[in-house]
């Protein structure tokens, strides 16, 4: 039997697998309250926030700015985001797979819970536990 192989985050070339990159953009999309298709630096530091547990210090918002595509509002956009996840998976692969874990994914890359507004871990109920859950309430009626 083969060991199960966690899906890579990045092809031969570097580049971001479809795979990462359509988790990336999910989590991009859940900070970009406003929809205009670039997190601000208020949904920016919710992102990391929710990510590395505080918000991003000056120094990193510079360079986030200086290095990465940005819209005429200074707001980071998808395509930032991704440049941005694309240098740090080329080389801390670890640190990726750590946030995509915070934002509920597992290490098939598929999205096993989801945060809450108040940034809470929030575990989708299953079907069993949905049966579960009406068996104990019938027998508790």
């Amino acid at each position: 039997m083969m060991p199960l192989v966690a899906p890579t985050l990045v092809d031969d070339e570097g580049a971001l697998t479809q795979e990462c990159e359509d988790a990336l953009v999910a989590v991009f999309k859940k900070y970009d309250k406003d929809n205009d298709g670039a997190l601000n630096n208020v949904e920016l530091n919710a992102f990391a926030k929710d990510t590395n547990g505080s918000p991003f210090d000056e120094d990193s918002l510079a360079e986030i700015r200086e290095f990465f595509d940005l819209d005429d509002k200074n707001s980071l956009t998808l395509k930032g985001f991704l440049q941005m996840y694309n240098l740090q998976t080329s080389s801390e692969p670890a640190e990726t797979w750590k946030d995509l874990q915070k934002h509920g994914y597992d290490t098939n890359l598929k999205l096993v819970a989801s945060r809450n507004e108040d940034g809470e871990d929030k575990n989708r109920p299953t079907n069993s536990t949905l049966a579960a859950r009406k068996d104990a309430q019938k027998s508790a009626s």
